[in-house]
């Protein structure tokens, strides 16, 4: 994955909060936001470079970004680290005195902010990520609209974010389906899934949503997303799948892809969620002898490591078959 300058340090100051014992400097991590005026003046001044808010202002006249601008002021010089000092100060300059000069950078630079504050629940309000994501659709349609291919499209605005922006939007979107807010999830939906990569992810929210009114069109497309796990596995996935259609999906259906998944576990810890699921499945059937007999194999298994390797030959996983109907 290619990082544009911003967002690589965006994701350095991520990961940095997760694990501080990571070796960096503290330039490279801290939340310039954070700074006053003053102190970013004076930290350019001592790198070389003289600003004032007017002469910021003038020469900006010139420069659609920040990086352009850096790039006029940084001309012929050849040292790296003072270059994304001096960089990161003049893009917080540029964020705070010329928002009228909103470049993809900076739009990016604050939908990171948003995502993070809406990932730990610091928000004021939901408008605040729903307008940024307005905003990314626009920016989106714009570059459509000028011939650019919608993945190519997405792929360059990814690489200005710190954020895997395709993860969270399948996140986000699954949250609204999953607080009743299906008008704006099936909004969402409509406007990115063509710019997605990662689409069986995306028909599963779509399956979530059409099971709401139309079961057998629901059905249709459960058998599509089926065939093509089927091609593609993806564990994680199919068992997203079987816990939603362990509530209200097709029998026939359901246990194609419990079988279809049999085949591709890899650790203890996911035989034994595939049996939790399938169990809770049949007491949604009232079927207790099948649901007692899948119990059985869980108590059965207890005592083993949840990282451990499963074996697809394990005499379980053919009791598990033979009851299964």
């Amino acid at each position: 994955m290619k990082f544009q300058t911003k967002a690589l340090y965006n994701l350095l100051r991520l990961n940095y909060m997760s694990d501080p014992t990571i070796s960096c400097e503290s330039w490279q991590v801290e939340d310039m936001r954070k700074a006053s005026t003053e102190d970013l003046y004076h930290r350019l001044e001592i790198l070389g470079i003289e600003l004032t808010k007017e002469s910021l202002w003038q020469l900006s006249e010139g420069c659609d970004t920040p990086e352009e601008l850096t790039d006029a002021l940084l001309e012929g010089t050849h040292n790296a680290k003072i270059d994304d000092q001096c960089y990161l100060l003049i893009f917080e300059l540029w964020r705070r005195f010329l928002p009228e000069k909103q470049s993809l950078s900076i739009f990016c630079d604050e939908l990171d902010l948003r995502i993070f504050r809406y990932e730990h629940n610091e928000l004021q309000s939901d408008e605040e990520i729903q307008d940024a994501l307005a905003n990314l659709e626009d920016i989106l349609d714009e570059n459509v609209d000028m011939g650019v291919e919608p993945s190519e499209t997405f792929a360059r605005l990814s690489e200005y974010l710190a954020h895997d922006l395709e993860g969270f939007l399948y996140d986000y979107i699954a949250e609204q389906v999953d607080a009743d807010n299906y008008l704006y999830a099936q909004e969402l939906l409509e406007e990115f899934y063509p710019f997605m990569t990662e689409l069986v992810w995306f028909d599963f929210i779509r399956l979530r949503l059409l099971s709401l009114n139309d079961i057998a069109a629901s059905n249709e497309l459960a058998e599509k997303i089926i065939k093509e796990l089927k091609k593609s596995p993806n564990l994680d996935l199919q068992l997203e799948i079987l816990r939603f259609m362990a509530e209200t999906g097709d029998r026939s259906l359901f246990l194609q892809l419990v079988k279809n998944t049999l085949k591709i576990l890899k650790k203890e810890e996911d035989f034994l969620d595939l049996l939790e699921v399938i169990a809770d499945f049949y007491r949604r059937l009232d079927q207790e002898d099948v649901e007692k007999a899948i119990q059985t194999i869980m108590n059965r298994r207890q005592a083993k490591q949840p990282l451990e390797k499963i074996n697809l030959k394990d005499p379980d996983i053919k009791k598990l078959k033979l009851v299964l109907h």
